[in-house]
């Protein structure tokens, strides 16, 4: 049996490798859509890997912290962005701008790149839902912690 390539965006990573920590925080989350997250390949958007690697500079984190960050997320593959990338971006952001949709650049990379591989993309941002008819591929939603 061929598994499921799911694309993870930069939200649904963070809480994804917190609820290691807090799991009580994420028992809303789906015990379906976990074991399906588990059981796929995990791809990450090269947007992503730049996401969080600004987010840990900002943070000031040490090169300690950073780099238990970097293993933690190693099992992320990630997906380079080239021209099919490029003119599904173009597309998205068209399609956001006719509906009115304000949606950031980085979450439209991301959707691209789920988008073009027809993937699922998993998130944790509202942002995605809103454009998701737009996409080749279904968004899994997972609600973050309050």
């Amino acid at each position: 049996m061929r598994r499921e390539t799911l694309v993870c965006d930069t939200s649904f990573v963070g809480h994804f490798l917190r609820r290691r920590r807090q799991p009580e925080r994420y028992a809303h989350w789906s015990e379906t859509d976990i074991a399906r997250v588990r059981a796929a390949i995990l791809a990450i958007s090269i947007v992503t890997v730049a996401e969080l690697r600004a987010g840990y500079i900002q943070a000031g984190w040490s090169s300690r912290r950073v780099a238990d960050a970097e293993r933690r997320w190693a099992g992320f593959s990630p997906v380079l962005i080239d021209d099919p990338y490029l003119n599904e971006w173009a597309r998205l952001r068209t399609v956001a701008w006719k509906t009115g949709i304000a949606i950031s650049d980085n979450d439209l990379w991301v959707a691209a790149t789920a988008s073009v591989r027809s993937r699922v993309l998993v998130t944790c941002d509202r942002d995605h839902l809103r454009i998701a008819r737009a996409l080749n591929g279904e968004v899994l939603f997972f609600e973050p912690p309050i």
